[in-house]
């Protein structure tokens, strides 16, 4: 919003040192000091131009010194058109008084939402506020200072302390040694080798979650998985060989028989 604002100058009035064209964009004006004998700033400045006759224009332009430049005209519903508009242009001499009309038309529409905020000059508080409401426009410090500290969707996470999760999560497939492995890689894993046609089987799970056993319907083998007092698988057996089970930081890292 504030690169759509014009300065502010309390009842200011000055006159055109040249002629102002239909069509023109740059002029120049007699004076730029106000009653307290100080210049106008640099900056974008809405002003009347013949106000009280039928040649009454609003001229938005960008002042420096004494010339204005970028010179765009106003019309009574706040419509811009590059250029003087009037079809006899502006006298030297023409009356000039400073105007908030843009200004007040640039904040009703935003607050109707009908323009929006510049982005480029963000607005902002002059200290951190206390926020107390869900409706209240929060600023970037306390957005930064309520996620600080939270795990983000996409980025990479280091956990601490002890993490439970309600439900198991779902894991792709781990694909370097470091990565959990899913269930089904690890049945992959402790069956391969063991017996070849194994399209259908019975599962039986433990009370904790585990698998306790499969029964090869086609075979007709049974394997039974046997755990340590960590719950961490030890073994593999079929009723005649048994598969050894070693782990490494709580992963497989071998199996043997």
């Amino acid at each position: 919003m504030s690169s759509k604002l014009t300065k502010v100058v309390a009842n200011f009035e000055t006159s055109l040192a040249t002629k102002l064209a239909n069509g023109a964009v740059v002029g120049a004006l007699t004076s730029v000091i106000d009653k307290n004998g100080q210049a106008l700033p640099t900056g974008r400045f809405c002003m009347i131009v013949d106000r009280g006759t039928g040649d009454e224009e609003h001229l938005l332009f960008d002042l420096s010194g004494n010339a204005m430049a970028n010179i765009v005209s106003v019309s009574r519903q706040g419509v811009q058109t590059v250029g003087v508009q009037n079809l006899n242009g502006h006298r030297a001499g023409a009356k000039c008084y400073l105007t908030d009309f843009v200004n007040l038309k640039v904040i009703v529409d935003i607050l109707n939402g009908d323009d929006t905020l510049d982005s480029t000059k963000p607005i902002g508080y002059d200290a951190d506020p206390t926020f107390n409401n869900s409706k209240q426009v929060i600023s970037k410090g306390y957005v930064d200072t309520n996620l600080a500290g939270k795990a983000s969707t996409d980025g990479n996470n280091t956990f601490s302390g002890n993490n439970n999760f309600i439900n198991s999560p779902n894991i792709p497939n781990a694909v370097t040694a470091s990565q959990p492995v899913t269930l089904s890689q690890l049945m992959a894993a402790a069956l391969t080798g063991i017996q070849e046609g194994l399209e259908y089987a019975d599962v039986a799970i433990n009370a904790d979650g585990s698998v306790r056993s499969v029964h090869d319907n086609v075979n007709g083998k049974t394997f039974i998985f046997e755990y340590d007092d960590n719950r961490l698988l030890k073994s593999i057996y079929d009723g005649i060989k048994k598969w050894s089970i070693r782990d490494v930081g709580e992963r497989i890292a071998s199996i043997t028989h």
